[in-house]
């Protein structure tokens, strides 16, 4: 099953109260933190490799989820909502993570996922209550079923089926800017631990 198809339900998601403070809040932290990490940032060689491949799967899986789904109009089971129920979520702290390790403290790592888990939680709690609302029991169906964040190993194996991939729905989902800002984002790091290390020493002698 592939999803189920809802063109009779409401399709607007909640768009003031907590909800919407939590959007704005989620948005401005995606771009904020990143920042005061790289501002905060210094060179630590292996935990800046393990941060890029960690934003680079999270990108990735944000890429895909977002490629798959067609919000509000269609419960997607299969490929990464088949893995969990929010895998473009799973994406971003498994991006936010890996800037966290980039920046070359893990007290900043822990405390970057710490606060982004919390803010996610509180977004998902009220989108599973709209999402009831809308496919009823079929997505109770699918919250008994599926994990809700940490992907289950049982799970895999729908996640490697292959699902209709658009990257036009992807683009229409506002996804293609993630992946850009994701890879400047390294880049940025990338070049401020450059010159760091080698062009400001030389100013020194």
């Amino acid at each position: 099953m592939n999803g189920l198809d809802n063109n009779n339900r409401p399709r607007r998601k909640l768009k003031s109260g907590a909800y919407l403070a939590l959007t704005h809040l989620r948005i401005n932290l995606g771009l904020a933190a990143p920042l005061l990490l790289l501002i905060l940032g210094r060179p630590v060689w292996p935990m800046f490799i393990a941060g890029a491949v960690l934003v680079g799967l999270g990108a990735g899986l944000r890429l895909y989820s977002a490629g798959v789904i067609r919000k509000d109009r269609r419960l997607q089971r299969t490929g990464p909502y088949a893995l969990c129920r929010n895998p473009l979520y799973l994406g971003t702290l498994t991006m936010m993570l890996g800037f966290g390790l980039i920046s070359g403290y893990w007290s900043l790592a822990a405390l970057t996922i710490a606060v982004f888990g919390l803010v996610y939680w509180q977004v998902i709690r009220l989108e599973q209550q709209w999402l009831v609302s809308i496919f009823g029991d079929a997505y109770r169906g699918y919250v008994r079923e599926t994990p809700c964040l940490l992907p289950r190993f049982s799970s895999l194996r729908k996640f490697l089926e292959r699902v209709p991939y658009s990257l036009k729905q992807a683009r229409a989902n506002h996804e293609l800017k993630t992946t850009v800002g994701s890879a400047a984002g390294i880049l940025l790091f990338l070049l401020k631990y450059a010159l760091e290390l080698w062009v400001l020493p030389l100013n020194l002698w």
